[in-house]
């Protein structure tokens, strides 16, 4: 593929088949290069919002829009479901949380950070090599164990 100018194919490789146009697979090229699909960024950055909400109590307006359970002061109590950025996050803090060992919010904000994007890269890459599947963004499938 990389001398696809006229000029530079010999003459009798000017017709170029239909394998030259195949669309190729993108999961080994966001392996190679540690890239979350889009799913797994949204789970990324909405965590590491709440974290920093949770543990620094700003904004406010967003802190005080959260339940914190009183027997376990690291679980969020879930709104009703709806499709409010409160509901999403909540129920992503709830399901990563335990996953990354969170037990208060002393944690360093990068160590997190880093925890996270290998469990979501994992997660991403633990199914099929080749093709996308909804496995690969099931967030209640994160495990520490490495594979």
């Amino acid at each position: 593929k990389f001398r696809t100018a006229v000029r530079c194919r010999p003459f009798t490789n000017q017709l170029l088949g239909e394998d030259f146009y195949k669309r190729e697979h993108t999961k080994p090229l966001f392996k190679e290069h540690g890239i979350m699909a889009f799913q797994n960024l949204y789970v990324y950055h909405t965590f590491m919002e709440i974290f920093k909400v949770l543990k620094f109590h700003a904004p406010i307006s967003i802190y005080s829009l959260l339940s914190i359970s009183e027997r376990k002061p690291t679980t969020l109590i879930i709104p009703f479901p709806s499709n409010s950025f409160i509901y999403r996050a909540s129920s992503i803090w709830n399901t990563t949380a335990p996953k990354l060992n969170i037990t208060d919010y002393s944690f360093v904000c990068s160590s997190v950070k880093n925890k996270l994007k290998s469990l979501l890269l994992r997660l991403q890459h633990k199914n099929n090599p080749i093709s996308w599947t909804s496995a690969d963004h099931d967030i209640s499938k994160l495990s520490n164990r490495s594979p």
